[in-house]
């Protein structure tokens, strides 16, 4: 699954934005004149689907998308009982209980539209920051791998132009192991989900998470 996949399916249909860093360049001095290059590689799609951030991120998300979609689908349905209301019973009404009816199910239709606009920038927004997170510590990482074992490049794998790369040079798994323990130190800590979305007054159809 690539981590453009996993978003999406993660975040209501929203989409990647932006990519993961391409290369990390091992801090320090540079090696000597004649010396060998020492180059690694890291699966930044596999960290974002296998570590324990990625999956708590994941969660957060799709938890987000069900909240949201539960409310807007509550709404839809109560707008769906007035309007077989009105389409069975209006001919026995007055024109003032006509008008009124009909006040009521704009304010409604009003109200499902905004919900379903706060709901798409919600959970874009909580997209976005779970993806800068994870983004920033993957690379803090990997950096430190880099360091720590005297890398001179890493490369991201599934970017251009790494054609090619030998599962000897690869440390996404260390990545994974490191990046994990850095969360297990860090603690649990509750996800920073928006406040339900209100309605706003607005004009216009429905529209969709």
């Amino acid at each position: 699954m690539t981590t453009r996949r996993l978003m999406l399916t993660l975040a209501a249909g929203v989409l990647i934005l932006g990519g993961v860093p391409r290369l990390a360049r091992a801090q320090g001095a540079p090696p000597p004149a004649g010396a060998d290059l020492r180059l690694a590689v890291v699966d930044m799609d596999r960290v974002m689907v296998e570590s324990d951030m990625g999956k708590a991120e994941q969660a957060g998300l799709d938890k987000l998308k069900a909240d949201r979609t539960n409310i807007i689908t509550s709404k839809q349905k109560e707008l769906e009982a007035m309007e077989e209301q009105i389409r069975n019973a209006s001919l026995s009404w007055s024109d003032e209980k006509r008008e009124e009816t009909s006040r009521a199910y704009e304010a409604r239709r009003i109200e499902l539209r905004r919900l379903n606009e706060d709901a798409t920038r919600d959970v874009q927004a909580e997209f976005n920051r779970s993806l800068q997170k994870m983004q920033k510590a993957a690379l803090e990482v990997t950096m430190g791998i880099g360091k720590e074992r005297g890398f001179t490049l890493i490369f991201e794998k599934n970017t251009a132009p790494v054609l090619y790369a030998t599962d000897a040079i690869e440390i996404t798994s260390e990545v994974i192991s490191r990046l994990n323990a850095k969360a297990r130190q860090a603690g649990p800590k509750p996800p920073a989900t928006p406040p339900p979305a209100s309605p706003k007054p607005s004009g216009g159809g429905n529209g969709g998470i």
